[in-house]
């Protein structure tokens, strides 16, 4: 298993990513984003997504085995993402692994988009490295509770064991990672909204060094805070950072006045809201022995900060994926196939390929191959 060569294909969403694994061991991971055509429309337009898709496909994949040092004779098996994501971008990679399968004669593994994220701090470096914590085996890091936060999910998932995962909670409307970028948008900072926001408050911080958490200068509502589940939501935030913005902008006062503190606040309270459910999960769950984040909002540190001290303050190994294995890659979907493969999973040969489709509500647990 340590030299088998899978080749995963991630489009999702936005991003068209073509990645190769040598076993647990990353060792081309290509990516062509199409941000910067959604930027006029402030979030991702489906039909310039799918495009995107599919004039970036093939550069990609051919990119991704040069730098391998590969040909695709060299491939065992071909991994693709099948759900969650958008309909028609999920199409454009579902499709062009299958050709890729059926052609070369590869078996094809079927991968949940989100499983990806579970499982991407177990990947190694291209230098076959890890994160994680050393003397330990991958079973010593489960049962697990993972939180996973991105643009279209947020949710606390309880892996028993490695394929084993139940959806304890999950958000009722907006994710953490859209509604960050709304609350953007409000303050005209552009799309993606999430990085300038983290950009924005990191800068105040280093700046300010006895800053101090404005939660309730500006009223900001703390999520589900006392709903006594696991789930999360966050369009009342958007409303309420809705009504604020307007109000601080009717009385006159300049944005540059106080945008950053109100950043700050949001920051704090969407970090609070995502501890408040961690915490009670892992009560609820003592067997846990980690906590494993992903998603695209993972990438704010001060999140991932305050996520790591919470987790360690409750005696749970803390297991983060490197920075560019948080957002949407195929290196993920590469890690998750390879845990298929040494399972026993043989894939989908031959004909068979083609019997697989796209499923954008995918849920983890809910795998239909």
């Amino acid at each position: 298993m340590d030299n088998t060569k899978i080749l995963a294909i991630e489009t999702s969403f936005d991003e068209t990513a073509v990645a190769i694994m040598s076993g647990r061991k990353l060792i081309s991971n290509v990516l062509s984003s199409s941000v910067d055509l959604h930027k006029k429309w402030g979030g991702v337009v489906p039909s310039i997504a799918r495009k995107a898709h599919l004039d970036n496909i093939e550069y990609v994949y051919k990119e991704a085995l040069q730098r391998g040092g590969l040909e695709i004779e060299d491939i065992d098996y071909i991994a693709v993402t099948y759900g969650p994501g958008l309909a028609i971008a999920l199409e454009v990679g579902l499709q062009f692994a299958q050709n890729l399968a059926y052609d070369n004669d590869k078996p094809l593994i079927p991968i949940n988009h989100m499983e990806g994220h579970l499982l991407s701090p177990f990947a190694l470096n291209s230098n076959g490295k890890s994160v994680l914590p050393d003397g330990k085996d991958i079973k010593d890091f489960f049962p697990a509770m993972a939180l996973l936060v991105s643009g279209n999910h947020t949710e606390l998932v309880y892996a028993d064991k490695i394929g084993d995962y139940a959806v304890i909670g999950e958000t009722l409307d907006d994710a953490a990672g859209e509604a960050f970028d709304k609350v953007a948008r409000m303050l005209n900072f552009g799309y993606p909204g999430g990085p300038v926001i983290n950009h924005v408050v990191k800068k105040y911080r280093s700046e300010n060094k006895n800053w101090k958490s404005t939660i309730g200068e500006f009223a900001l509502p703390v999520p589900m805070k006392d709903s006594g589940d696991l789930n999360f939501s966050y369009s009342g935030l958007k409303t309420a950072c809705m009504y604020k913005i307007k109000e601080l902008r009717e009385s006159g006062i300049n944005d540059s006045e106080w945008a950053w503190k109100f950043c700050n606040e949001y920051i704090d309270v969407v970090l609070q809201s995502l501890e408040i459910k961690l915490e009670a999960a892992l009560k609820k769950y003592p067997d846990v022995r980690s906590v494993i984040i992903g998603g695209g909002v993972m990438s704010n540190e001060i999140i991932v900060r305050g996520i790591g001290r919470l987790s360690r303050s409750m005696d749970r190994d803390f297991l983060i994926p490197e920075k560019k294995l948080r957002t949407d890659n195929a290196g993920m979907i590469g890690v998750a196939a390879y845990f298929q493969v040494a399972g026993g999973e043989s894939g989908l040969c031959d004909r068979d390929v083609f019997s697989l489709d796209r499923v954008p509500n995918l849920r983890l647990g809910d795998e239909v191959f």
